[in-house]
């Protein structure tokens, strides 16, 4: 299955309450649009980088539903926010690679 078919389906069931559409942008990148009573609730571009990955398309349902949230002037709950990391921030061991120094356990 295309990346492409996943994104639709995966957008159609997150959003259940909207109608929502797809359609390819010269580009390759993916036009999101999601509508409730003839009204455009959001329309987003999103790059085909963002969405060729379950865990990218993940976060982008979880980025929509935040601004949804936000637009309906909740805020999201804090766990929510945290989901938002993408990366780790690097760690480094600097007494093993450098050899046993003063201050390092050995």
């Amino acid at each position: 299955m295309s990346f492409v078919l996943h994104a639709n389906i995966a957008f159609a069931a997150a959003f259940a309450d909207f109608d929502v559409t797809t359609q390819i942008r010269p580009d390759g990148s993916l036009l999101l649009t999601l509508n409730s009573d003839e009204r455009v609730i959001i329309r987003r571009a999103i790059d085909v980088g963002q969405f060729n990955t379950p865990l990218q398309l993940e976060w982008q349902v979880g980025a929509i539903r935040r601004d949804l949230a936000l637009g309906a002037g909740r805020s999201p709950v804090i766990a929510t926010l945290q989901s938002q990391s993408r990366t780790s921030l690097p760690t480094y061991d600097f007494c093993r690679s450098t050899g046993p120094r003063r201050g390092c356990r050995v």
